[in-house]
């Protein structure tokens, strides 16, 4: 079909960094540490740490994003997790419409916070780190399901396909790239005194997760400052012109 995908059509985009730590930072044992440290990304970076929200199974920190029409989005920033840890930030969001949400210096943001991080707990590693970019490209009136299906070489399978999700793993020398698409559908139904309009709008995920292939040693500074501009450089690059087969 003729869909081209473009930065300008992504409606949502959310970026996740996860931070394995070997061993893993037990919440029970490490609680009064791990809330200092979540008071350390509050005090230190207000615009994307807010709220501790602390208990026996889960430690997290919240933050309230004010959107442009004067709404709120709140969003976990902050969680730990069995394996580690999980840093998002939320680049663009859908809320009856895209809203950008401005976080100058991300990647310095996380860099820090992962130095603080080790600094805090120098009996841990980090052996990988891992940064998640999940899109929603719009896709409007046109069935996105048929935009993915399109990439299908065989006519009958772009026939009968109803749903579709594909796994595609492109590892390069030294790291892991792991794509996911597929199609996704939102139904509203109008508002009036007459019989509701239902209209449906068709948009295509996209996750890029792309992390570190050895994970023998503790990451270096340089080391995981190489994955962040590679990340970094494929998004806005690569990725797109996979998405159109332009190799």
């Amino acid at each position: 079909m003729n869909y081209q995908f473009d930065t300008e059509l992504i409606s949502q985009h959310i970026i996740k960094y996860g931070v394995d730590i070997r061993p893993p930072i037990g919440l029970k044992q490490e609680n009064a540490k791990l809330q200092d440290y979540c008071n350390w990304l509050i005090a230190q970076f207000p615009e994307v740490f807010e709220t501790l929200l602390a208990g026996p199974n889960q430690l997290r920190v919240h933050r309230s994003f004010i959107l442009s029409d004067g709404k709120r989005a709140e969003l976990p920033t902050f969680v730990l997790t069995n394996r580690g840890v999980v840093f998002t930030f939320p680049q663009r969001l859908f809320i009856d419409q895209p809203h950008e949400i401005d976080i100058p210096g991300r990647d310095k943001i996380f860099r820090k916070a992962v130095e603080e991080l080790r600094a805090r707990f120098a009996g841990h590693k980090v052996p990988r780190i891992g940064i998640v970019n999940e899109f929603v490209f719009d896709t409007g009136e046109m069935d996105s399901l048929a935009v993915v299906a399109s990439n299908l070489k065989n006519d009958l399978w772009r026939e009968r396909a109803r749903n579709l999700r594909i796994l595609l793993e492109a590892p390069t020398e030294d790291k892991n790239i792991n794509l996911q698409i597929n199609p996704t559908s939102l139904r509203r139904t109008g508002k009036g005194t007459n019989v509701p309009e239902e209209v449906t709008k068709f948009g295509i995920i996209v996750v890029a997760d792309i992390n570190n292939r050895q994970v023998s040693n503790d990451l270096t500074k340089a080391e995981i400052n190489d994955l962040l501009v590679f990340a970094d450089d494929y998004i806005p690059d690569e990725l797109i012109r996979f998405l159109n087969n332009e190799y």
